[in-house]
């Protein structure tokens, strides 16, 4: 699997932030680089770290919040594979709640800013009109400090909005979803009662985790680069209420 010049720079930013955060991020991205090594000849142990470099991702995410102080992030467990595990199938539902990047705004995320002469600052980059080939944009700094408001005005409903989402996918429960590809993990390591872990489809494999791994860094610089931002606060919110149902759950 190979990445593009947009990705390479996303994980090279990345690797250059201090902290323990830094090292997580570190650690999340050897974890990817042997990855890669060993697909073809050791498809299930590269696999396996795929899937760590995906946690590890998490981990210096929870780590950045923490940092910065956002409400309820010491609520984050870095050892708890739902928290980790959990990250990426809620930004991906999370991100359809928002509908930004396709429908209300036409926002993209670059490190091509003008006047940033090092160009390491991930920012969003917004399109706002098109002049005889001159096109207009706005960077929002921070870039993560919006306010998403329904039709009647009103604060966006942002747990309702991922639920929504997920029963349109078909997911009747958003915490057994969660629940259930935190669990991936487990089942890569652990033999069952009739096979021992076995991957058919690397390429496949790789694909969903390196992708979540590399959606993770992002949201990960978008915090470590940044002070606090409305955003990042609000989907905080909606992820520990989820979290917080799913050991409900479990208890």
């Amino acid at each position: 699997m190979m990445l593009n010049e947009f990705q390479n720079k996303v994980l090279d930013v990345s690797s250059k932030t201090k902290g323990h955060a830094g090292y997580s991020a570190k650690s999340s991205i050897q974890h990817l680089n042997r990855a890669f090594v060993l697909a073809k000849t050791m498809p299930e142990v590269s696999a396996f770290l795929a899937i760590t470099a995906e946690e590890e991702a998490s981990t210096a995410l929870f780590l950045a919040l923490k940092s910065k102080r956002y409400s309820s992030s010491k609520k984050l467990k870095q050892r708890d594979h739902k928290h980790k595990g959990g990250v990426y199938p809620f930004l991906s539902l999370m991100g359809e709640t928002l509908n930004i990047l396709k429908h209300e705004l036409p926002i993209e995320v670059t490190f091509r800013i003008p006047h940033d002469a090092d160009n390491e600052l991930l920012k969003t980059c917004m399109l706002i009109s098109k002049s005889d080939g001159n096109n207009t944009y706005l960077y929002p700094d921070p870039p993560l400090n919006l306010v998403c408001v329904d039709p009647s005005g009103k604060a966006k409903n942002y747990l309702r909005g991922v639920k929504d989402v997920a029963q349109e996918k078909g997911i009747t429960s958003i915490f057994e979803h969660i629940k259930e590809v935190a669990n991936i993990r487990n089942r890569m390591l652990y033999a069952s009662d009739n096979a021992i872990p076995r991957v058919e489809n690397i390429d496949e494999l790789l694909h969903r985790h390196v992708g979540a791994a590399l959606l993770i860094h992002m949201i990960y610089l978008f915090v470590i680069q940044n002070p606090k931002q409305n955003l990042v606060q609000e989907c905080l919110n909606v992820y520990m209420k989820i979290q917080d149902k799913l050991e409900h759950i479990e208890t």
